[in-house]
């Protein structure tokens, strides 16, 4: 027997949804970040152990909490999510080079013991020329979608869902903070120099959260430049460095080509 009036039912249905929903996007947050740093702990992982726990196990968890969800918006406005994402790459990469080259001379300024740091190799590209191979298909298939549905699809989804007064690019920035701080490895091999790879991670996040937005929740264009961008880096090691480098400087041009077009015509 209710006690509530008919009126009061769909309020009260309405506040349990909300509240149960809330709960469930920290508890998958938690299970992201926790699964993401637990590789630390576990130095042993291989390629297959290690993809099964720092993705596998968060993408089943918010899966089962928003997934049909997210997976019906990751098809939507394909041209225009085309059109944005190269654009919003391409403005915000360039903006990542400008903060990052900032950084680097006020380390110059500040701490100059700091910038040797840089000249250590980037420990995801530390593998044979052979493995590199694999890792561009894996960059492809696993990296870019599996990154993007967590980070733009339940981590900036839900901010969006949760927090509708705010601006969208606050928004953008906060879960693009969350899958910068996912690389945490930057910070133990490059230390306070590891600013500019963060900086970069974060105007990455911004621009596929951008594009996300715009769309109305398009993950395929995301997941596609996202894995673009990772295998460039690994078609460098697999063949030789700055192929890898003008791959990643040919994919900004067409992007800020792309923008002056797309942003150029909305303005008109």
């Amino acid at each position: 027997m209710s006690f509530l009036s008919k009126e009061a039912e769909p309020e009260k249905k309405r506040f349990v949804e909300k509240h149960l929903g809330k709960t469930g996007f920290v508890v998958g947050l938690l299970v992201i970040l926790a699964s993401v740093y637990s590789q630390y702990a576990i130095p042993s992982l291989n390629l297959v152990s290690g993809t099964l726990l720092v993705y596998g196990l968060p993408i089943l968890v918010t899966s089962l909490i928003w997934g049909r969800t997210i997976i019906s918006k990751a098809l939507r406005h394909m041209y225009t999510a085309l059109r944005y994402g190269l654009g919003y790459f391409g403005v915000f990469t360039i903006l990542g080079l400008f903060a990052g080259f900032l950084i680097v001379f006020l380390l110059t300024f500040f701490d100059p013991a700091a910038i040797n740091l840089l000249n250590k190799p980037n420990p995801v590209l530390q593998v044979s020329p052979e493995l590199a191979w694999i890792m561009v298909a894996f960059s492809f298939l696993v990296v870019g979608p599996s990154e993007e549905y967590l980070f733009r699809g339940f981590v900036f989804g839900g901010l969006l869902n949760f927090f509708k007064g705010r601006h969208w690019l606050f928004l953008a920035l906060v879960s693009s903070i969350f899958f910068a701080g996912a690389h945490l490895y930057y910070a133990v091999v490059y230390g306070v120099a590891s600013l500019v790879q963060f900086v970069d991670l974060i105007t990455f996040g911004m621009a596929m959260a951008a594009t996300y937005h715009v769309s109305g929740g398009n993950l395929l264009v995301p997941a596609v430049i996202h894995g673009a961008y990772d295998a460039a880096g690994y078609i460098g090691v697999a063949t030789l460095s700055y192929i890898g480098a003008q791959l990643r400087e040919l994919m900004m041009l067409i992007g800020l080509i792309v923008a002056v077009f797309v942003f150029s015509r909305r303005k008109k």
